[in-house]
C-alpha cells in the first residue's frame, strides 16, 4: 500500500510538473511572470487569416425541441429520444428562444417530428416585440400518419431580417395528439448573412 501512495504522488509530481512547463513555452505568447495567467502580448493575425473567419453567405441553425421551455404550468410533456418529446396533455406550448445575429435574413425553416396520428403537430416562428405584442413569421404543421420521423421545409413568405433592437425570436412547438405517436423533434432555421 505505501509503495502505491509513494508511485501516485511520483505521477501528481510528474503532471504538475509538466503542465507548468507547457504553460511557460508558449511561442508565440509572453506570459507576465507576476500574473502568470495574463497574457500580455499575443501575435496579431494576417489579412488572411481574418476573412478566412468572415461570416458570410447560408447557414443554418439546428432547434432540438427538448430544449423548449413550457410557456405555462398547465403543460405536462415526457421526452422521447433523440430530442423529441410529446405531450400528455393538450394545454402546453412549449418555446426555445432564438439568439439570431443581427441583420441576417431568416429564409424559412425545416420541422422535424414523427407523426403517427390523424391529427398535426405544429411551430410558429415569432418576432416578439418589447411592448408584450408578436407578429407570426411562419408556421408548419407535421404531415401524415406513418408514424416515421420525416421533415417539411417552408421559406418565410416575406423577406424578413432579423432586428434585435425591437424584436426576439422565439419558435413555439404544439401538438394537437397525446403520446408518442406525435412527437416534436425540432427544427433547422436557414439563414442567409448579410455583408
Amino acid at each position: 500500500m505505501k509503495y502505491l501512495s509513494i508511485k501516485s504522488m511520483a505521477w501528481i509530481t510528474a503532471m504538475v510538473a509538466t503542465s507548468l512547463t507547457a504553460q511557460t513555452t508558449v511561442p508565440d505568447e509572453s506570459i507576465d511572470q507576476v500574473k502568470p495567467f495574463t497574457i500580455t502580448k499575443v501575435k496579431p493575425q494576417a489579412i488572411d487569416e481574418q476573412s478566412l473567419k468572415a461570416f458570410s453567405g447560408l447557414y443554418y441553425l439546428n432547434i432540438v425541441a427538448a430544449g423548449a421551455t413550457l410557456v405555462d404550468e398547465l403543460g405536462d410533456y415526457t421526452y422521447g429520444n433523440s430530442g423529441c418529446f410529446y405531450e400528455n396533455n393538450l394545454s402546453g406550448a412549449y418555446d426555445v428562444n432564438l439568439h439570431l445575429p443581427d441583420g441576417h435574413e431568416i429564409l424559412g425553416y425545416r420541422y422535424f417530428f414523427e407523426d403517427g396520428t390523424a391529427g398535426s403537430s405544429r411551430t410558429y416562428l415569432y418576432a416578439m416585440h418589447g411592448d408584450g405584442t408578436l407578429t407570426q413569421l411562419h408556421s408548419i404543421q407535421s404531415t401524415g400518419n406513418a408514424n416515421t420521423y420525416s421533415s417539411v421545409y417552408q421559406g418565410l413568405p416575406t423577406q424578413h431580417f432579423v432586428n434585435n433592437a425591437e424584436n426576439f425570436y422565439v419558435l413555439r412547438f404544439e401538438s394537437s395528439e397525446i403520446g408518442d405517436d406525435q412527437e416534436m423533434c425540432g427544427a433547422r432555421l436557414f439563414l442567409r448573412a448579410t455583408p
